[in-house]
């Protein structure tokens, strides 16, 4: 290997780290995507306040949110255990999931 393609390599090298340490990522894992979308499933559900609330459709991503359709039953006691379902958007990485009702 000749002096150029050592200096390449290293430069190229060097430039991958560079990024990596200031939070920038190149692909995921099939089992980190799967994190992403558990973990924001469990938040929307939670966030949905229905009772035995689970995931209907989704995920549905896009390029900054994750959007679930939830159903489960009303917790108030004037809307007597009927079901009811909601829409969640979840902005990743990071961020608190928005809750709207769905028809």
């Amino acid at each position: 290997m000749n002096l150029t393609m050592r200096r390449m390599i290293t430069s190229g090298a060097f430039a991958c780290a560079a990024l990596s340490a200031a939070g920038y990522s190149f692909a995921s894992s099939p089992d980190a995507w799967q994190v992403l979308y558990d973990t924001t499933a469990q938040a929307c559900l939670k966030q949905s306040g229905l009772k035995k609330a689970k995931v209907i459709e989704g995920p549905v991503l896009f390029s900054n949110t994750i959007l679930y359709k939830i159903k489960g039953v009303w917790p108030q006691a004037h809307m007597k255990d009927k079901t009811g379902k909601v829409y969640c958007s979840h902005p990743y990485p990071n961020g608190e999931p928005e809750i709207v009702d769905a028809p």
